[in-house]
């Protein structure tokens, strides 16, 4: 028996993507079999360090023993992935569901209007199990289908990398692909205000996984602007990189983005959150300390729930009971 993570052949950063290459490391090394499988012979995810053992879809033959993991990027192509990809129609499948508000997207009107929406998570013997990413993620599953096996997995935020250090340098990093627009809206205010004067701003884009963990731990703030994510892996990176979050929770992030730890705003409220982020800037300049402790408590909060033991012990547990093991 092989577990096949069915990937998409992506090299711009995806956490979705390091998960699945992480999880699949994960299972090899607790004897478990498995692998990524990709389309395009050759490819491999190069923007982040890994050696995760990669099968191609022309070289493997994939039994009715096997399992088959897929993401839910692929949408209502889900139901049909077996003729897709042309493999043994026995073959069990689970969802990969990291990003529960992307489940419909591709989805038509029409079909919907007709009556006629088939998804995988209902209805279809072969799709034995979700496994999701936040217990919000689990919440939209259980509503959408009463009867699906579902999993949580906690994501787990490398300590090598993300490392704690609390807030010094004035600069405040972002993630330009999470709703740009929100971004800039927010940051033009803030300079037009004088509450960013001196700061550096910088975009996290196009960066190896090194680079955005040594941007995020010389940077005082985090701006998230994230709509609807499954988890919301750059703000708890950040978070423990030491950085002051403000911002979006995008839903998913909502177990670990609170009050307690970051600077939360409404969804979409962009003077709320311009307001929010130059007390919270202005007030750092007069006192660092308080802002210091709180980066701390965040950091120290994402360290003990979001750890690498926890995730391995899920992944584990979560395959064993799908295949039966």
């Amino acid at each position: 028996m092989t577990i096949y993570f069915l990937t998409p052949e992506n090299n711009k950063p995806s956490g979705g993507v390091k998960v699945i290459y992480r999880h699949t490391d994960i299972l090899n090394r607790n004897g478990i079999d498995a692998a990524v499988l990709h389309q395009k012979r050759g490819f491999r995810a190069a923007w982040f360090e890994n050696t995760t053992r990669i099968v191609y879809l022309q070289d493997t033959q994939i039994g009715a023993a096997d399992y088959l993991a897929v993401p839910e990027v692929y949408g209502p192509n889900i139901v049909n992935i077996g003729k897709l990809l042309n493999i043994d129609p026995g073959v069990k499948k689970a969802i990969i569901n990291q990003g529960c508000y992307n489940t419909f997207f591709g989805y038509s009107l029409e079909t919907l209007c007709s009556g006629g929406l088939s998804t995988p998570y209902t209805m279809h013997d072969e799709f034995v199990a979700a496994i999701v990413v936040s217990e919000n993620s689990r919440e939209y599953l259980r509503h959408l289908s009463a009867g699906l096996r579902i999993f949580r997995i906690h994501n787990s935020i490398n300590p090598e990398l993300f490392t704690f250090s609390p807030p010094a340098r004035k600069q405040i990093c972002f993630c330009p692909d999470k709703h740009l627009e929100d971004a800039i809206q927010v940051l033009a205010m803030l300079q037009l205000r004088g509450a960013i004067c001196g700061y550096t701003i910088v975009p996290i884009t196009g960066m190896h996984e090194q680079q955005v963990a040594d941007v995020m731990r010389d940077s005082s703030f985090f701006l998230s602007t994230t709509y609807h994510e499954g988890f919301g892996l750059p703000a708890a990176e950040a978070m423990a990189s030491g950085c002051i979050v403000i911002g979006y929770d995008g839903m998913g992030g909502r177990e670990y983005f609170n009050d307690e730890y970051s600077y939360p705003v409404p969804l979409g409220d962009i003077v709320n959150f311009a307001t929010v982020a130059e007390r919270v800037i202005r007030q750092f300049e007069d006192d660092p300390e308080p802002f210091r402790q709180k980066a701390g408590i965040a950091a120290g909060f994402i360290k003990d729930h979001y750890d690498l033991r926890t995730e391995e012990q899920d992944i584990v547990k979560c395959w064993n009971e799908i295949t039966g093991a």
